[in-house]
């Protein structure tokens, strides 16, 4: 507002006066936390901070089979090649640097200003600290032990280092003068959150991420198979409830830590390549030769590429 008034008063502009509508009556007010629907939101954030990124990490996954195919069927002589280094490092990359693409979406879920939660989580994977991990010589921070651990391909330290700088720029937004903010407030926000996720933040996460993929590799070999057909048979459900996005953190997390996923993204094929079946049968039947086109387009978006949405919602419930 000061930058307003100067302008007002500097070029001799009059103000027109308030205007007395409220543009946001018809808003849904945010629903405030409870221990009822803690869970749900806590599911619902950490999904928003990850879905960005699926892209990313589809686009790197489908390189690694490419290079594998050429490797295997092609010219197995290709693996030792710089050409394949150089491509693998290309594919390798979304995975590598996920911490920095959680803090980007967190950061922009809680409205914070993304660049310093990136700067806060890329710590984690600076080359100095990389070096002291290859070391294995113990370090501290201002006198506190800080462990040593691998943090590339993370997901929930950055995610908690991100939420963290999320409420320290908004206390410094509060104490710092307006003069100052632009000098203090970055430099206060990755000097804190950067601190704090060497010391606490990381080890925390990652130990929470072990526990995540423990249990999931418990699953696996106890009632894997049972458990991938009970997830398949109520994805077109979670799908219409649009839950099936609560699985994206779980995928993700099993993705970076056993570092394979065989339950969740088996369950989802296994639910698409069922759906798309249950779509070509009703085009095999259906007498509308205008359907018949349609229908066949979504088996096939859903069966070779996962477009599974129209299969759930647009055609009738009896055709799953």
């Amino acid at each position: 507002m000061q930058t307003y008034d100067v302008m007002m008063n500097d070029f001799n502009i009059t103000s027109g006066g308030s205007i007395n509508e409220n543009l946001d009556g018809d808003l849904t007010p945010t629903e405030p936390w409870t221990w009822k629907n803690a869970g749900s939101k806590i599911i619902g954030f950490v999904s928003s901070s990850v879905i960005p990124m699926i892209p990313g990490l589809i686009a790197g996954g489908m390189l690694k089979v490419a290079l594998l195919l050429i490797v295997t069927f092609i010219d197995s002589n290709f693996a030792t090649s710089s050409s394949y280094l150089l491509l693998s490092a290309i594919a390798d990359a979304p995975f590598y640097f996920m911490p920095i693409f959680v803090a980007y979406g967190a950061a922009n879920k809680l409205g914070a200003t993304p660049i310093y939660a990136m700067a806060s989580a890329a710590i984690l994977l600076h080359g100095s600290f990389i070096g002291l991990v290859t070391a294995v010589d113990p370090i501290t921070l201002f006198g506190i032990s800080v462990r040593l651990l691998s943090y590339g391909t993370s997901l929930l330290p950055a995610l908690l280092i991100a939420i963290l700088a999320y409420y320290v720029e908004k206390f410094l937004n509060k104490i710092i003068p307006n003069i100052f903010k632009g000098i203090f407030v970055g430099m206060g926000t990755i000097f804190v959150a950067g601190s704090l996720g060497f010391i606490i933040l990381g080890p925390l996460g990652n130990m929470i991420g072990q526990g995540i993929a423990s249990l999931f590799m418990f699953l696996e070999g106890t009632v894997g198979p049972i458990a991938v057909g009970f997830l398949a048979a109520a994805l077109p459900w979670m799908v219409m409830a649009g839950m099936h996005t609560a699985l994206a953190p779980f995928m993700t997390q099993l993705l970076t830590n056993p570092g394979y996923d065989a339950m969740i993204r088996p369950a989802f094929l296994l639910h698409n390549m069922a759906e798309g079946g249950a779509v070509i049968g009703v085009t095999a039947r259906t007498k509308d030769k205008a359907k018949r086109g349609g229908f066949l387009s979504i088996a096939i978006g859903c069966i070779v590429a996962g477009v599974k949405d129209k299969t759930v919602i647009k055609l009738p419930i009896i055709c799953l």
